[in-house]
């Protein structure tokens, strides 16, 4: 008996049949799915080619199965699971405290505005004692103030305010009202001409879902401020989060928002977050999407997983950006401090996939006010605060998209 009769009488020809049946079912898939992105952007040739190749694949498949074909199909695989295993988000509970927000930190104060649409507005976190910053930008298109001076080597040792907003380069106009209402009271750097203080910003794109609205500026930076307090503070759809979106590749988006986390490491520092979700990529809560791209029938498209299996990415010229501040108590130097936003970086990357595009200006700061008392200071307090900064930013993110209107 030949080879060629052994795989006509035997199981291999089975095995050897039904391994080509699941490559042919996957072409046609990723055909279909070209074919979709074609139609979206009508490109009819293309579609048709597509829509005619998937039918040939599909009818291959048909007259195998019509021979007997015996096919076990898995219901994913693993490298389309995200993440694998439980994030360290869900670790939060049991010694430490993970209820309130950055407002928890003792100095940190919490100030929103919006435009009267309630489409676009600005978010300021002031410490008007002043903060040890850091800063660590990882999207490919950002849009930010005053980040060089926070790097270590440059001259300013403290910053009393950070902006974050919408309304995209034209909202870092909203800083001057910010420093305005900072130099009233005498915050900032004593200086011959007087008080100076330094307001970093960070903006996100939302001139889409703003389109009319008024644009941040110095009054608006100046109301938000006039607002900041060191108690509750609102979430979701709020300030820079006003008109915040997520999931913007594939599909329709959704609502994102602000939201907030903190964490008393026992014994030591206390470590919190504020975010603004504004995420070109989805939003994952431990191993399932919670908001992001939505298919006609309302069920996610799963970006990441689009993306594995070959469907070309929107051409749609949509920018989008996550930015965040991480607070501490614990005593930093601006390395320090810069390192511990680094760090904070895996928590975005654990809660948005995909992430750091080059459609997201994904920009992190940090802000130590030196408070803590434990004597934890040096390399093992950049761990143990860059480590808690990264869960307490996944959990923002999480909240931010879960209370967003």
């Amino acid at each position: 008996m030949n080879f060629h009769h052994f795989l006509k009488k035997g199981g291999a020809c089975v095995y050897h049949r039904g391994q080509r049946s699941i490559r042919r079912i996957n072409g046609a898939i990723q055909n279909l799915r070209i074919a979709r992105h074609a139609i979206r952007h009508r490109k009819k040739k293309l579609a048709v080619r597509k829509l005619k190749k998937s039918q040939f694949l599909i009818g291959k498949c048909l007259s195998a199965f019509k021979h007997g074909v015996k096919i076990r199909f898995k219901s994913d695989r693993s490298i389309l699971k995200r993440p694998i295993g439980p994030s360290p988000g869900s670790l939060i509970g049991g010694a430490g405290e993970a209820s309130g927000g950055i407002t928890n930190i003792p100095g940190i104060l919490v100030g929103h505005a919006e435009d009267e649409s309630k489409r676009t507005g600005c978010t300021v976190v002031l410490c008007p004692q002043g903060a040890v910053p850091g800063v660590d930008v990882r999207g490919g298109f950002p849009g930010t103030e005053q980040t060089d001076a926070l790097h270590p080597g440059t001259a300013t040792e403290l910053v009393q305010a950070v902006l974050l907003t919408g309304g995209s380069n034209f909202g870092l106009a909203a800083a001057a009202g910010v420093m305005d209402w900072l130099a009233e009271r005498g915050f900032g750097a004593q200086t011959e001409g007087g008080v100076l203080p330094t307001v970093p910003a960070a903006v996100i794109f939302d001139l889409i879902y703003a389109k009319g609205a008024s644009r941040p500026d110095a009054a608006m930076g100046y109301a938000a401020s006039q607002t900041a307090n060191a108690g509750p503070v609102a979430e979701g759809s709020v300030g820079a989060g006003a008109g915040a979106t997520v999931g913007k590749i594939y599909g329709r988006p959704m609502k994102g928002g602000v939201g907030m986390a903190s964490w008393q490491i026992p014994g030591g520092p206390r470590v919190a977050a504020i975010a603004v979700v504004n995420a070109v990529g989805d939003i994952w809560e431990h191993d399932r999407i919670i908001a992001g791209a939505l298919q006609p029938d309302d069920t996610f498209v799963n970006q990441t997983r689009a993306i594995l299996e070959g469907e070309p990415p929107s051409d749609s010229r949509s920018r989008n950006t996550t930015i965040a501040v991480v607070a501490t108590t614990a005593k930093l130097t601006k390395a320090e401090a810069s390192r511990v936003a680094t760090l904070a970086h895996d928590g975005m990357a654990r809660a948005i996939s995909p992430v750091h595009t080059q459609a997201d200006g994904d920009t992190i700061f940090c802000l130590a006010t030196g408070t803590d008392t434990s004597g934890l200071v040096g390399n093992n307090a950049v761990t143990a605060v860059g480590t808690v900064a990264a869960v307490v930013l996944e959990q923002a993110i999480i909240q931010g998209v879960k209370t967003a209107k």
